[in-house]
């Protein structure tokens, strides 16, 4: 990635965001960065990504670590599956880590129950999906997770492994984490519950059968367990999909990746199920309404192309350096 390539994020957009949290000066904050660009792990960036994750969410969030590493921060983010989110993660941490911050990344789904438990909760699901739904979470344990880092213990966190029992996935395992700033990723991070399940979804064809509609309600009861958990969050970003369809593109690619590096994927029947249970099992209007502190549209080519702050927040965010 070349940090000097053309952005498709306006400059009032940017400034917008440095401003909102507490940089001011946008030019000296990129020059500061510029300097560092060394350490920045460039290279693991995918040849085609955008040069806006670095400009527009890589380096503000690792602006906010720097300024915030004398207290416990917990970052929320939320993005539909295959949109690049795990892709980020890796980088940041490794980003992190070279300009000596500390920052881990964890996904939702290193918190799926294990194996059996996991199949227990997914069973009478109408897509059929092995995982990924509300309610596939062991919530208890992430909770007392989170409390426990928050107050300095050195926690440790379950890793997940999407590859094991022919895709199925199940437990493989426990990471250390005693980081300064912890980012908490997955597909319907920050939802709230209480939307209507019946309300009519014009952009999909077909629309929810009766099966769908039923366990939609569900999800919605299974949701308000979430909400505890979002409530922890410091910050919440949310990368929102332009389209709500570009996941049929998404996940069809990274099953593919999938494939050619491990040997395993779901199949095409499995794929286009879990697409569907994307698309039918939270209402649209749950993604378009996450209360996030930053939203940054993103395309169907995975590009970031807009930036919206809630100005609500701004008041309660401590005053940054304006050197990044």
């Amino acid at each position: 990635m070349d940090p000097n390539d053309l952005q498709l994020v306006s400059s009032s957009d940017q400034r917008m965001l440095l401003n909102y949290l507490g940089f001011g000066d946008a030019y000296q904050w990129r020059q500061s960065w510029m300097v560092e660009q060394v350490h920045l792990a460039l290279d693991a960036w995918h040849p085609k990504c955008s040069v806006d994750w670095l400009w527009s969410l890589g380096l503000p969030i690792l602006s906010y670590a720097r300024t915030h590493s004398a207290t416990k921060q917990l970052i929320g983010l939320s993005a539909l599956p295959g949109c690049g989110k795990s892709t980020f993660g890796r980088w940041l941490e490794t980003a992190a880590r070279n300009l000596g911050l500390s920052v881990q990344v964890v996904s939702i789904d290193d918190f799926y129950f294990a194996a059996e438990q996991l199949e227990e909760a997914m069973q009478g699901n109408p897509w059929r999906v092995p995982r990924a739904l509300p309610g596939s979470h062991e919530l208890d344990l992430l909770m007392t997770t989170l409390e426990a880092w928050r107050n300095g213990e050195l926690v440790l966190l379950p890793r997940f492994d999407k590859a094991l029992r022919n895709a199925r996935g199940d437990r493989c395992g426990w990471q250390r984490c005693k980081a300064d700033l912890l980012l908490l990723e997955g597909w319907f991070v920050g939802c709230k519950n209480g939307f209507d399940p019946l309300v009519q979804e014009l952009h999909l064809n077909p629309q929810p059968t009766e099966e769908e509609l039923r366990y939609r309600e569900r999800i919605q009861h299974l949701l308000l367990g979430y909400q505890p958990i979002w409530s922890q969050f410091d910050q919440l970003w949310q990368l929102r999909a332009v389209d709500f369809l570009s996941p049929q593109l998404w996940k069809r690619q990274q099953e593919s990746l999938m494939q050619s590096q491990y040997g395993i994927s779901l199949n095409s029947a499995e794929v286009d199920s879990f697409v569907r249970m994307i698309l039918t099992a939270i209402p649209s209007r749950c993604f378009e309404n996450i209360p996030a502190d930053v939203v940054l549209e993103v395309n169907a080519n995975r590009q970031l192309t807009r930036i919206h702050v809630n100005n609500s927040r701004q008041d309660s965010l401590p005053s940054g350096s304006s050197t990044g």
